[in-house]
């Protein structure tokens, strides 16, 4: 998970990103003790290997989407059709405002790029 961006407005509240870690393993990306990466061809080798990654509307979600991880791209007040990130395993969830976005929606959209289906 990566929990920033680089704008206030385009962060999704911490703490909701925080409930998304009950039943899933979670390393973060210069979150709340995570992991810190001073050049880009490891942080790229580092997404690459993850099963799953979530983040706001930010340039780490799109190195995310460029390795082939799958993605669940958090958007609010920026359009996803002009600025979003590419590819198949890409799910956007959107609302006017990052406020507005549930975790339970995160969730149903990540089971999805995972092939969960029902509960989890």
């Amino acid at each position: 998970m990566h929990p920033y961006s680089g704008s206030p407005g385009k962060n999704w509240p911490l703490e909701r990103f925080q409930e998304l870690e009950r039943g899933f393993p979670v390393e973060w990306a210069a979150g709340p003790d995570g992991y810190r990466f001073d050049d880009l061809m490891d942080l790229a080798r580092w997404i690459a290997g993850a099963d799953l990654f979530v983040g706001n509307d930010s340039g780490i979600t799109h190195l995310a989407a460029a390795v082939g991880t799958p993605v669940v791209a958090l958007f609010g007040p920026t359009d996803p059709d002009v600025w979003g990130p590419r590819g198949e395993r890409v799910s956007v969830v959107r609302a006017r405002s990052m406020g507005e976005i549930s975790s339970s929606t995160v969730r149903l959209a990540m089971d999805r790029l995972l092939g969960r289906t029902g509960p989890g």
